[in-house]
């Protein structure tokens, strides 16, 4: 039998490059929808693109690939005209097709099928063609072009009822009136809509290679970004680089008004549209998407409803906004030469429709759209007054770039009126600039002239007072920028956004100073209002300032609370690369890290947000609690603590409250001494005194765990002795835990059980209202094993202890042999890698006698380097 060819019958021929290798991807989806030989597969493929999308060159591509296949297909092709729009005409030029096709079972099968006008035709069309049990392509081109009634209602019948062996493809600039639905729901269609159809970048890099165009990536994505991976629009974008001196600078002039794009959307697009349809286009390029009501504002016109149904309907490069229903844009090369020609009615003619623009967005709380078109309008008293109406909340909703992208294109007096440079300190504030800031602002600030008394409005010195605030939380300095704002109150200017961003600035710069309980104040006053006025910024910011707070007072409960709800509102409303929400889920991490209830952990965008956007002390706190979090699991311990030190002293060059150095210095302190760092730990002790004060309980509650580990019980008990008499408060009560569980060791050391129970006792007390675990495993293998010796001796605080004993690692295996007091002295000395002579002198003894007791202690731990002793000594608990 021959080989079945496929019909070139009414087939145009293409005007742009084959791109048969560059879009393999969806050769090979057709062929998947449409080959398999599944009786139940899909038998109709939709193809419904704007014009230019590459839809024809693709199905020549697929269907000569297809007849060279295993079980090769009998492939007709049909290009429908405005000929066809009768039943018989359809019927004819579809019969002429399949016949066309040079198959001699096709024609011999279709030799006694009644003519096309009679009734019977489908029938007897479907019936022939099934009995042929073979695969037979039918591919309908332009069929957006069928609109009559009886022709599309007799082709939709065909379909539903066609025999399986027979697939269609359907392409066209958008779907007619078909009834498929029926067969979408049976799975029997395969939409190929117009996005999927877009070149991707590599396609697009492919189809410019083939003439001779090479672009960087910079480049390549500027010229994506204009076409959309529109076929047409990269075909003559390749055609005009292909010949120009400056592809670059061509790259960045390539738009909708460049005489070869314009010339084709003309023809291809604009020029079967009737004037008012074509005057629709212009008005509503304005706004770069529009909703019904937008466009009728803009053009006046009552068939807003109609234009848009056109439009949609016959896919002029024009498509709905996803995630905005109701909302429509067109393909930005077709946008730009609509705006090009509302620049040809004329300057005034674009910015009256730039001011209606404007008007529609402000009054429809689009602050940052009104923004742009009273800017692109002229109007320079429109826009100053929409800046101190819009300005100042855009920047609160996430528009600080295009606040000072507009403020640094306004003329001379927009941009220097006092709101305007409050506006643009906030803006920049808000981008991590806060040398702009403070420069905008100056010394007097930028409203506090009396000059400019005139020019303010009643909130604009409360908005004055937050920002140096927070320039002052962020740079230091937070006493002289509260002692500045006086008897000035912040809170109550009648504007909803300052007096959220107002409260929460105060609350904050409180916080930081450590006045936790005025913060707090605050911070839910302006929470409330943040609400109230749905401010989901001002939200997050309080929400995580409260969860910060509860961090620092060890109040668990309420951190873990605060903190998933700032991580809420920030996922719900788009605030995800706030850095807010980063120290939100820090401090998550910090309360997961406290009650061991499950992994913590930080990953590498959180600290990244954090140091390239947040105050610079958070942003080093954050690095220095990241380490903490990884000691478990480092294999470096010594160069993580150590890093984690170097952290804590640079976050506390900045403003930041003394209790981040109560929280983090223990397990640093712990982790430098395990890793035999004694001189590091005594400094880290140092630092922690010069902090909190010689008197506060945390330097007396870290020597005392630096004296027990080097075996010295009596030390450690007289630097304990005021804390635990409650004369030396500790700021942690992390801490106050710690020298309980040191105090059990203490007792242990001298062999007093019933001063263990009561330090372990005292020790649970203080942990189990906020479940906090932490510290009961840093305190190591020695605490758990009295925890376990003392198992039910606990009265109300057993479960608990249950609890404890459940999250801490296994207890340390047991050596036959124990070590004597001279060789554990000897073995704490070893991870500092130091030298037997440098030990020796240490010591005060002979290098002789180190090596004698270093014999002594790899014979016992069954280990034959100082290395393999160390390991060993860690994981029976001995370091």
């Amino acid at each position: 039998m021959a080989v079945p060819m496929w019909s070139a019958h009414r087939i145009h021929t293409p005007t742009y490059g084959r791109p048969a290798i560059r879009r393999q991807r969806l050769l090979d989806a057709l062929s998947e929808a449409m080959l398999l030989p599944d009786p139940t597969a899909v038998t109709v493929a939709m193809l419904s693109a704007p014009v230019g999308s590459g839809k024809t060159v693709l199905l020549s591509d697929w269907a000569a690939r297809s007849a060279t296949t295993a079980n090769t297909p009998t492939i007709a092709w049909l290009t429908v005209t405005e000929d066809d729009n009768s039943r018989a005409a359809f019927a004819a030029s579809s019969l002429a097709a399949l016949r066309a096709t040079g198959d001699p079972a096709v024609v011999d099968a279709l030799r006694d099928v009644p003519a096309p006008d009679s009734n019977d035709f489908p029938t007897a069309i479907a019936e022939a063609l099934g009995a042929l049990h073979r695969p037979i392509l039918m591919v309908l081109d332009d069929v957006h072009l069928l609109h009559d009634r009886e022709t599309l209602e007799t082709l939709g019948s065909f379909l539903q009822w066609a025999p399986t062996t027979l697939r269609t493809v359907l392409s066209g600039r958008f779907e007619p009136p078909l009834a498929l639905h029926r067969m979408r729901l049976d799975g029997r269609v395969r939409d190929f809509p117009a996005h999927e159809l877009a070149f991707t970048d590599d396609e697009a890099a492919t189809l410019l290679a083939e003439h001779d165009v090479a672009l960087d990536p910079a480049d390549l994505a500027t010229i994506q970004n204009r076409t959309q991976g529109w076929a047409a629009g990269l075909r003559l974008a390749a055609i005009t680089l292909a010949h120009h001196h400056d592809p670059h600078g061509m790259i960045t002039d390539f738009s909708g008004d460049s005489r070869v794009v314009a010339d084709y959307l003309v023809g291809e697009v604009l020029d079967h549209l009737d004037s008012a349809a074509r005057d629709f286009l212009v008005e509503t390029s304005v706004p770069d998407a529009f909703n019904a009501e937008l466009a009728e504002t803009l053009t006046g016109s009552p068939d807003t409803h109609r234009f848009i149904d056109m439009l949609e309907r016959e896919n002029l490069l024009f498509e709905p906004v996803p995630g905005a229903p109701g909302w429509y844009r067109y393909h930005p090369l077709l946008r730009e030469y609509l705006r090009a020609e509302a620049g040809h009615r004329g300057r005034q003619a674009v910015a009256d429709l730039e001011r209606v623009a404007s008007r529609w967005f402000a009054e429809s709380g689009a602050d940052v759209r009104a923004l742009r078109h009273s800017l692109h309008a002229g109007d320079d008293d429109s826009l100053q007054n929409l800046l101190c109406g819009l300005g100042f909340g855009a920047v609160l909703r996430g528009h600080a770039d295009t606040v000072i992208d507009v403020l640094t294109q306004a003329p001379t007096r927009v941009r220097t009126h006092p709101v305007s440079r409050l506006v643009r300190a906030a803006a920049e504030l808000d981008r991590g600039n806060e040398a702009a800031a403070a420069s905008i602002l100056g010394v007097r600030g930028a409203v506090a002239d009396d000059t400019a008394r005139s020019m303010r409005p009643t909130w604009a010195v409360p908005l004055e007072h937050a920002l140096r605030l927070e320039l002052a939380v962020r740079g230091g300095h937070i006493e002289h920028a509260l002692t500045a704002i006086g008897t000035d109150p912040l809170g109550n200017s009648g504007e909803h956004d300052v007096d959220a961003f107002a409260l929460t600035r105060l609350g904050i710069a409180e916080m930081y100073l450590g006045r936790f309980d005025q913060a707090v104040h605050h911070l839910d006053d302006g929470l409330a209002i943040a609400r109230s006025a749905g401010l989901p910024s001002i939200e997050l910011q309080a929400l995580t300032s409260l969860a910060t707070i509860g961090c620092w007072r060890c109040d668990l409960t309420e951190m873990t609370a605060r903190a998933d709800e700032a991580a809420a509102v920030a996922r719900r409303h788009g605030l995800t690369d706030s850095w807010y929400f980063h120290l939100a889920l820090v401090v998550i991490a910090w309360g997961d890290h406290l009650r061991m209830d499950r992994r913590a952990a930080l990953d590498e965008r959180t600290l990244q947000v954090l140091a390239d956007r947040g105050i610079p002390a958070v942003a080093e706190a954050t690095a220095c609690a990241a380490g903490v979090l990884a000691l478990d699991t480092s294999d470096a311990p010594q160069s993580t603590a150590s890093a984690s030190r170097e952290h804590l002293l640079a976050a506390h060059r900045r403003p930041m409250p003394p209790i981040l150095t109560a929280l983090l210095a223990p397990a640093i302190h712990n982790a430098l001494l395990g890793a035999g760092h004694a001189t590091g730990a005594a400094e880290l002790t140092d630092h922690v005194a010069r902090t909190l004060g010689a008197d506060s309980g945390e330097p007396a509650v870290l020597a005392a765990v630096a004296a027990l580990h080097q075996r010295r019980p009596d030390a450690a008990r007289a630097h304990l002795a005021l804390v635990l008499a409650g004369d030396r408060g500790c700021t942690a009560v992390t801490t106050e835990i710690l020298a309980w569980l040191t105090a059990a060791q203490i007792a242990h050391e001298k062999n007093d059980p019933i001063a263990v129970r009561d330090a372990l006792f005292a020790a649970l007390t203080l942990a189990e209202p906020q479940r906090i675990v932490r510290p009961f495993a840093d305190a190591g293998a020695p605490v758990r094993e009295l925890l376990n010796q003392n198992r039910g001796r606990f009265g109300v605080h057993d479960p608990f202890a249950e609890h404890v004993l459940s999250l801490l690692p296994a207890g340390p295996g047991r050596i036959a042999n124990p070590l004597t007091s001279r060789e554990m002295e000897l073995l704490l000395e070893l991870p500092s890698w130091r030298t037997a002579e440098q030990i020796a002198a240490d010591l005060f003894v002979s290098v002789n006698t180190v090596k004698t007791h270093l014999r002594g202690i790899y014979r016992k731990l069954d280990v034959r380097s100082r290395r393999e002793a160390i390991n060993a000594a860690r994981g029976l608990g001995l370091i």
